[in-house]
């Protein structure tokens, strides 16, 4: 049997070059995500906050994140992608990053969220969720967590929230109430037809700005 480090090495290495693809202006998966800003910018009026959710663990929300928001800042947008999935934190592994600050040492010692962040390319700054303490959950549901994001988007174009599922999203509004509206990201092989339906209607009961659905993993 593989030990258990060597396993979480390789599976490192492979959120890194994923990302790296997703970086990179010439790759495919990057033109498909060209595609996606375009039609976010058709919907005719200024977009500045957008919580990216999904059904499950799994369905590439993340990847939702970083391939948009490289997107748009080769467009010229200034993009941040801020990790508030606090129940696992996940972004910062996508980047080989350390998680020692990010978004709840902002939140806690109430500063600028801007300066707990690092810039993957030009343009584009990820924000880490930071070590997940004790109360996190109230950090979550704290009016602190819209104030930060609004200050952010007073200096960036757009702030792309990678959030927890969308069981989570429903269950905090702050994350569902205050900002623009909800890509909703499922997975071609995982994402059951009716779960998206479902939540799709969730989400609108909840009279959620419903932007899109992004289908991921199709082949």
């Amino acid at each position: 049997m593989e030990p258990s480090n060597a396993t979480d090495e390789r599976e490192a290495e492979g959120l890194v070059t994923r990302t790296d693809k997703l970086l990179k202006p010439s790759s495919e998966v990057r033109r498909s995500f060209a595609d996606l800003a375009e039609n976010l910018g058709s919907l005719g009026r200024p977009i500045g906050s957008v919580v990216v959710t999904g059904p499950e663990a799994g369905t590439g929300r993340s990847t939702v994140c970083i391939g948009l928001g490289a997107a748009l800042a080769a467009s010229g947008k200034r993009v941040s992608i801020v990790d508030c999935n606090l129940d696992h934190p996940h972004l910062h592994r996508c980047f080989d990053k350390p998680n020692f600050t990010g978004l709840t040492s902002a939140l806690e010692g109430e500063k600028d969220l801007e300066g707990f962040g690092f810039e993957a390319a030009p343009n584009l700054q990820v924000i880490p969720t930071g070590p997940v303490l004790p109360g996190w959950r109230t950090l979550a549901h704290s009016p602190k967590l819209v104030d930060a994001v609004r200050a952010l988007q007073a200096k960036r174009d757009v702030v792309l929230l990678d959030a927890p599922v969308a069981d989570g999203v429903l269950a905090t509004p702050n994350l569902w109430g205050s900002f623009d509206g909800v890509l909703l990201v499922v997975h071609a092989a995982r994402t059951p037809k009716g779960v998206a339906r479902g939540l799709t209607d969730a989400l609108l009961d909840a009279r959620m700005e419903l932007f899109g659905v992004v289908l991921n993993g199709y082949v």
